[in-house]
């Protein structure tokens, strides 16, 4: 546990964040991991994070801030905040950050974290890291830790070999033996799909160099080892339209065998070639339950055919998405979720490959809270605020669509809406029981103007002239409208700043893009006397 002082000191102190204004760290380092790995993939681009350890960035907010103010604000903020080291790293070296913190903290509830995000978050490539990083750290060699964890790590064949990949690329050899253990007993337990579809033949770290590096054994790891192993058509659906080719005739037999993930990654495919609906929806639909998929995965797969699907495709993919989200809780009472849809937000993209801009993720999870409250808003804010009310009996993507095109023209800076919502909410005794803002959590105390400074004098963060106090604001509405009031902050991604401090009371830290993060935030929901800590 974090000791009262160290929470004390949580609450006061701050740094600039990208935008040049005053954010706060989180405290707990496994709590940051959470916070950092479940809202980013490893490596991929952050909007403010540099491509290299450089202070360049590609993209740069627009600010709103008078000429003749910026030269005064910049010599206040670097009198009083400091830059985080962590600002200037790229964006896989401040997971590494994160995942070294939390190993220095606590190493066995950071491998169950690696555990988490690999079964519950359906991240692939950051638990990896976790893993090769801890086998590589004092506090984890020669305790088990890696036998133990191991299992709950590795899921996919090729993980054996990404792990090798990132050890001999960051620490290079000898290898910990507790990996090299865990990557034999693993692969030995491989059938022979498995093994034979995941061999990174075209990768610089192949799935045989661990076999040989590890003396693997087994019939099928034999055949590997010989060059004889052999995928039969029927023994995947890739193998099959590879040999046979990329035909309707070939798409239908393929459909038998391919699971939910391929099946709605293989819409388009199997519009283009005309293959029956009939053949393919129903399997869709059955298997969302447990297909794994993040909520954006349908959000893009319904935005990559709306073009050409029919209206049943397009239910259907709205069904597996509804589906996917599982028994989620219910929150009770007026539930407002704030979505970030500035310039940062919509200048970010979920990785380099993918199509969905962070605002979205935004928009898609705040409707989706909405969509489990007894009376949800969505705000959508960056210049300025729009607050719509979340219809139970619209369907998820259509209002996040709506959401999206608001958002377009919400204006690019980043925490004006915050300053917005709160002031309405204050003046009006707006009652909320809960509020969740879905944000890069940029929005910070600098760069809050308001039309008139002296309607928030009282909200003005010391020393800074005009400065707005977000942590103050929250205290001032519970003063003032609901002293009860829970606010779930959640990071979207993959920075480690948050707008008020980890400790400030019933105010909660979460990361992350899944339904996973509402079952977290219903916890602390349960235990509201209790202090947050994002746990």
């Amino acid at each position: 546990m974090i000791n009262s002082t160290v929470k004390k000191q949580a609450a006061s102190r701050g740094h600039k964040n990208h935008m040049n204004s005053k954010s706060h760290s989180i405290v707990d380092p496994i709590v940051q991991l959470r916070t950092v790995a479940a809202s980013a993939f490893f490596g991929e681009p952050m909007y403010y994070q540099p491509e290299s350890n450089t202070t360049d960035r590609s993209f740069v907010e627009k600010s709103h801030t008078p000429h003749k103010h910026a030269q005064y604000l910049d010599h206040i903020m670097n009198t009083e905040l400091t830059i985080p080291e962590w600002h200037s790293h790229s964006p896989a070296k401040l997971m590494e950050v994160a995942i070294d913190e939390a190993l220095d903290f606590d190493p066995e509830a950071t491998l169950k974290e690696a555990v988490r995000l690999r079964r519950e978050e359906n991240i692939r490539t950051t638990p990896q890291v976790i893993m090769v990083r801890a086998a590589n750290h004092e506090k984890v060699r020669g305790t088990g830790l890696i036998r133990q964890y191991a299992k709950g790590i590795l899921a996919r064949t090729d993980e054996a070999a990404v792990q090798l990949a990132y050890q001999i690329q960051v620490y290079g050899k000898p290898i910990p033996n507790a990996l090299k253990k865990a990557w034999k007993g693993f692969l030995e337990t491989r059938d022979k799909l498995q093994i034979a579809k995941y061999r990174m033949e075209n990768r610089a770290f192949k799935t045989l160099d661990v076999v040989n590096l590890v003396h693997a054994k087994g019939e099928i790891i034999d055949q590997l080892m010989k060059g004889t192993l052999k995928l039969d058509e029927t023994d995947s659906w890739e193998a099959m339209i590879s040999k046979n080719g990329s035909t309707k005739n070939n798409w239908e037999k393929a459909i038998d065998s391919m699971g939910h993930m391929a099946l709605l990654r293989n819409i388009r495919n199997f519009i283009e070639k005309g293959v029956s609906e009939d053949l393919y929806i129903k399997k869709l639909v059955d298997t969302a339950a447990k297909g794994k998929q993040l909520p954006f995965r349908y959000y893009n797969a319904h935005t990559q055919v709306k073009g050409i699907a029919s209206a049943r495709i397009l239910d259907a993919i709205e069904e597996c998405l509804e589906l996917s989200l599982g028994h989620l809780p219910q929150f009770n009472g007026r539930v407002i979720s704030l979505a970030d849809n500035s310039g940062s937000a919509q200048g970010n993209h979920n990785s380099k490959m993918g199509s969905v801009k962070t605002s979205t993720i935004g928009n898609l999870m705040a409707v989706v809270t909405g969509k489990i409250a007894d009376d949800g808003y969505i705000g959508i804010f960056g210049d300025n605020l729009e607050i719509l009310p979340v219809r139970k009996k619209d369907s998820i993507l259509s209002q996040v669509k709506k959401a999206d095109k608001i958002g377009n023209n919400i204006g690019m800076g980043t925490e004006n809406g915050v300053w917005l919502f709160f002031e309405e909410a204050i003046r009006e005794k707006k009652h909320y029981d809960h509020i969740f803002v879905y944000s890069d959590m940029q929005a910070g105390h600098g760069g809050l103007y308001g039309i008139k400074p002296v309607e928030y004098s009282d909200y003005i963060f010391p020393k800074t002239g005009r400065h707005i106090d977000v942590p103050k604001l929250v205290n001032k509405y519970r003063k003032e409208v609901n002293p009860n009031v829970m606010v779930y902050l959640v990071q979207i991604a993959g920075y480690k700043d948050t707008l008020v401090p980890e400790f400030y009371d019933r105010t909660y830290i979460l990361g992350g893009w899944s339904d996973k993060l509402l079952h977290f935030a219903n916890e602390m929901n349960q235990n509201r006397n209790g202090q947050g800590n994002g746990l």
